[in-house]
């Protein structure tokens, strides 16, 4: 049967999996066709694009696509490839749900653990996806490493990547509408907000999840220590801690991703921003613990050199404030094939200002920088 393609099913220079039509059946895209540009995306998801998704690899058979011995960057893109056609689908009968998500959920973690440089700089390098998938999956990284990191043993880590990727499952349908507005929302949107933790887990509820603690997770995830959260308004350790994990993880990955009208904020003052807004809200061991791994300069956090060259934050360097980068972009504007190492504590290479990645005109190639692990298929 033949059914709509929906935006979050589409990523920049990713393969489609599905021959695709226009409303009048003309053939678009052949599977495994690209589309080159988010504007090209936009254009066809309004003109309607439809696909015969019962064919081998769509819908539910994404589920066997991800390969392992991919790069660690392309198991990322296939998660998130997945994690749009299970929620797509979340509002129909929840057989196989379960099982489906613990396999992507293994595999979000087998991603972060083959190569953990490559999969914290994708959250600020690698944009280009519907946000309602993108930012899930951003989210289960961090809150991964964050539970590595306070030494959560295995099954706590499981649950908690589990319930970053479904925690907004309850406002799904009406995310992009939210990220489109400039201004207030409106007392029935705000009202579905502070409601979709628990709308989350009715409909996880109704999709077969019986875990009590993944439910937990997920319907806690915006409760603040300090009682001013929802839906509960729970304070202290009535929390628990793997949601304050996930709480941590989105407001820090929310404020630096690309998000409709939003602009990001730089990585650099983010974590510092989330102290001086909300620090009374925030667990202070697992601010602490965000802290230490992502430092002043998150991996991924694009800057500008003394050189006029552009770079990326690649690891630590000399100091707090001169960390490891990588040119990327030549002062021409040109994009270099090669990253070049550049060695911040020098004056001739000093970070002279920290840019997002929306004011930049060329896509960054992570793999010029990380070679295989970064390479995409």
């Amino acid at each position: 049967m033949k059914q709509r393609i929906s935006k979050s099913e589409l990523s920049v220079g990713q393969p489609i999996p599905w021959d695709a039509y226009d409303q009048d059946g003309v053939l678009l895209l052949r599977r495994g066709e690209t589309v080159p540009s988010q504007k090209a995306i936009d254009r066809l998801i309004d003109s309607g694009l439809f696909a015969h998704k019962e064919e081998p690899d769509a819908g539910r058979g994404h589920d066997a696509a991800i390969d392992e011995k991919s790069s660690t960057l392309q198991q990322i893109v296939d998660a998130r490839r997945i994690l749009a056609s299970i929620l797509a689908h979340s509002s129909e009968s929840g057989d196989g749900f379960a099982p489906r998500m613990e396999k992507l959920v293994q595999a979000v973690r087998n991603a972060s653990e083959s190569h953990g440089a490559v999969s914290l700089a994708s959250i600020l390098l690698m944009q280009d996806a519907d946000y309602r998938v993108r930012h899930p999956i951003n989210v289960a990284i961090l809150s991964h490493f964050l539970a590595r990191e306070l030494s959560l043993d295995d099954a706590a880590q499981q649950l908690i990547v589990a319930a970053a990727l479904t925690m907004n499952l309850g406002m799904y349908e009406v995310q992009e509408k939210v990220d489109a507005i400039p201004g207030a929302l409106n007392d029935k949107l705000m009202s579905m907000i502070r409601r979709h933790p628990e709308l989350g887990v009715e409909r996880l509820a109704k999709l077969g999840v019986t875990d009590e603690k993944w439910l937990a997770l997920v319907r806690q995830h915006h409760e603040c220590i300090d009682g001013s959260g929802y839906p509960a308004g729970l304070a202290g350790d009535a929390t628990e801690m793997g949601a304050k994990i996930i709480g941590l993880a989105d407001r820090f990955c929310a404020m630096v991703s690309v998000r409709g009208y939003r602009p990001p904020h730089k990585p650099n003052t983010a974590v510092r921003d989330l102290y001086l807004k909300h620090g009374q809200k925030i667990d202070p061991v697992v601010a602490a613990t965000l802290i230490r791994l992502v430092g002043i300069y998150p991996l991924g956090t694009l800057v500008r050199l003394k050189t006029a060259e552009v770079a990326v934050v690649t690891g630590a360097g000399n100091g707090p404030d001169t960390p490891a980068v990588h040119a990327v972009i030549s002062r021409g504007g040109a994009q270099l094939e090669v990253a070049s190492h550049r060695k911040t504590h020098l004056a001739d290479f000093a970070i002279e200002e920290v840019l997002t990645i929306d004011k930049l005109k060329i896509p960054i190639r992570m793999a010029s920088i990380w070679g295989k692990d970064a390479k995409l298929a």
